[in-house]
């Protein structure tokens, strides 16, 4: 522990580091100094035995070399000129003194002619006219530059492949006759073990005089690091650690320390103390407030986003028509909103608003006019009616001088005749079997809550199969970029265009892709709402049903109505048998149980849109949502697992949509596979 805590300590730190550096300092200058000494006396080694060579050379007659070599070194002249340099070799105190003739063909071989060897060395003296190959490329180089190129001397260094030789080096210097022409070579080779001792001595020195500086150096700064750096930092630190632990204002401490940054910072820790006991405070109180603000908006954007329609498909039991729309708000929770809902059988009303203004006002505003829309709606009469009714009530008691603009149309699901009036609302865009989407003008009347009194003008419009209404809120042709360009219609109309053919969801994604691409990294300044409602065309749809007494022997009966309608569509083998496993057990749990003792009947519609099947089983018996059923756990044994639940679990896996609705006193479950 307490090694751990020496190893983590900043006086620990400081004086380590700075003995690092000054043993780098030190092995940096070793080394400059190693390397420059090594340099130096590598040159004035060379010079010396250049010297020496170039005596020796003098001792030889360059003009009988030849003579030398054919008598085999028997004359006296021979024998005295290597007395000569025998006696040379012994007082110069070097390793070898020889003498060669270089074959110029090629320089790659040699003939020697003198050879002296020096006391206490490995070598032996080679014989007059001795031949070897050369040792390397290096010396091939020098006496091609000695023989061709009038080179003055050549230096050779041996520290490696000595082959048993001690490292030395090489001075060759060229032996001229008495026409200037070089007929052979005097070479010196001189031990290096001088260059060794000599080195060896002065990097001792060197290095002793550097760590003693290291040392000296050391020592002081860590005296003066204590003094100025590491005790007031400690103490700093101290009163750092105390004040996160306790959160409380400490009494003042004073730092001595000569560095003015680090007077500064104890000075800077004691007024920070103080502020951030203030700011603590002050921060405490406003996230208490925010964290409350955020939790009502979150409640609140929950019951807006539960107030309208949200489950899609919305009507998955009606083949006659599709609708589709989606709300994004600018903000938590917005102004704008849409409805739907089925008046009757034959009906469906539909709605979208905008109201002026952002935030939670608007949303309470658009949340009273969606309430009192859908109730007055419920009661009849046509959508001018109802809006004039709606404008009077909300007039009434708008103090906030807020309006709304409102789109309200009820379709004739058979004929598909829509009746409709525009309370100041942006006109629809209307999309004809196989055709393109255009505005559909008329005539606007004053938006809901501006003034009361006001009597609102009904219009029609007619959808046949295949054809599609859109309907938006102003957010959508006026989304602005970053450079304050707005969307417009123009780019709306293009952009339903490329999707006309999806579906109404295909369409609303299609328009919020162009918007968002538009758009781009700027923020979203309006609530943007759409809805999409197409009238299907029944030969696509082709609805089918059967009813039947709910019984057992019946299953077959449904399997077989179902298998036939799936085999027309050509399904595939494999979705066709998750059909009727899911089918069956939708219509046993019927029979089983809906009806008690009593026999009932069960209702079984099916019908395609698209590359999917849509079946819907209808019973009237006990009200029962087997969708609610938990889950089983799986990945237990069939032991461990609890009865139930497993049958409908299969079916929720095996299907691509499944929903449960209680309407008109029947339990309706709904499934949806593609056939594909």
């Amino acid at each position: 522990m307490k090694l751990a805590k020496m190893r983590t300590s900043l006086a620990t730190n400081i004086i380590g580091s700075i003995v690092l550096l000054m043993l780098i300092f030190s092995i940096i200058v070793s080394t400059i100094g190693y390397v420059s000494f090594t340099n130096a006396f590598k040159r004035e080694y060379a010079d010396t035995t250049y010297h020496i060579a170039d005596t020796a050379a003098t001792l030889v007659i360059a003009d009988n070399i030849d003579r030398y070599l054919a008598e085999g070194g028997k004359s006296a002249e021979y024998k005295q000129t290597r007395e000569y340099l025998d006696s040379y070799c012994d007082k110069m105190n070097v390793s070898i003194v020889y003498v060669i003739k270089v074959d110029t063909s090629d320089y790659g071989r040699f003939t020697s002619v003198f050879n002296s060897v020096g006391k206490d060395t490995p070598y032996t003296p080679w014989e007059i006219g001795y031949q070897q190959d050369t040792t390397n490329d290096e010396y091939v180089r020098i006496y091609k530059d000695i023989y061709e190129n009038s080179l003055k001397y050549g230096t050779v260094y041996r520290t490696k492949d000595l082959r048993g030789a001690p490292p030395h080096i090489t001075t060759l210097v060229p032996i001229k006759d008495s026409g200037g022409k070089v007929v052979s070579l005097m070479c010196i080779q001189r031990p290096m073990k001088e260059l060794d001792t000599v080195r060896d001595k002065y990097m001792a020195k060197v290095g002793f005089t550097a760590l003693g500086f290291a040392v000296l150096f050391a020592l002081f700064f860590a005296s003066y690091s204590r003094k100025q750096f590491v005790n007031p930092l400690s103490k700093i630190s101290a009163e750092a650690t105390r004040f996160a632990k306790e959160n409380a204002k400490g009494e003042s401490f004073e730092v001595k320390s000569n560095i003015h940054e680090i007077s500064a910072l104890a000075s800077s820790i004691d007024k920070m103390e103080t502020d951030m006991l203030k700011y603590i405070d002050n921060l405490t109180s406003i996230t208490a407030e925010k964290e409350k603000m955020g939790a009502e908006l979150t409640i609140a954007k929950t019951i807006q986003e539960n107030s309208i329609p949200n489950i899609f498909p919305a009507f998955p039991e009606r083949a006659e028509f599709d609708i589709y729309a989606s709300m994004d708000p600018a903000k938590e929770i917005g102004g704008d909103f849409y409805n739907f809902f089925l008046i009757d059988d034959d009906h469906l009303a539909f709605v979208i608003g905008d109201v002026s203004g952002k935030g939670i006002p608007a949303a309470l505003f658009m949340m009273v006019t969606n309430i009192l829309v859908s109730d007055r709606t419920l009661m009849g009469g046509t959508p001018a009616e109802i809006l004039t009714f709606v404008n009077n009530n909300i007039c009434d008691h708008n103090k906030a001088d807020m309006f709304v603009t409102l789109f309200l149309a009820v379709l004739e699901i058979p004929t598909g005749k829509i009746i409709a009036a525009n309370a100041g609302h942006d006109d629809a865009a209307i999309c004809k079997k196989d055709g393109t989407f255009e505005l559909y003008k008329t005539r606007h009347n004053l938006a809901v809550g501006a003034m009361k009194g006001v009597k609102y003008k009904d219009f029609e419009i007619q959808l046949d199969k295949g054809d599609k209404l859109f309907i938006y809120t102003d957010g959508v042709p006026e989304a602005t970029d970053k450079n304050n360009s707005m969307f417009t219609q123009d780019r709306m109309l293009r952009a339903l265009n490329e999707n006309a053919s999806g579906t109404p969801k295909d369409v609303l994604k299609g328009v919020r892709s162009s918007v968002d691409e538009f758009v781009g990294d700027a923020s979203q300044f309006d609530d943007l709402t759409m809805l999409c409602i197409e009238m299907k065309d029944n030969k696509s749809n082709n609805m089918k049903k059967i009813k039947v007494d709910a019984t057992l022997e019946n299953l077959d009966t449904v399997i077989d109505f179902v298998d036939g309608y799936l085999e027309e569509n050509e399904c595939s083998m494999k979705n066709q048998a998750k059909i009727d496993l899911s089918l069956e057990e939708i219509y046993v749990n019927i029979a089983n149980y809906a009806y008690g003792d009593e026999i009932g009947k069960a209702e079984i519609e099916v019908s395609r849109e698209g590359d999917d099947v849509i079946i819907v089983v209808k019973d009237s018996g006990t009200p029962y949502n087997p969708l609610e059923k938990t889950d089983p756990d799986i990945s237990l044994s069939a032991e461990e697992r609890q009865i139930g639940g497993l049958g409908i679990f299969l079916v929720k896996k095996n299907m691509d949509f499944v929903s449960y609705a209680y309407e008109d006193s029947k339990n309706i479950f709904t499934m949806k596979k593609s056939i594909i």
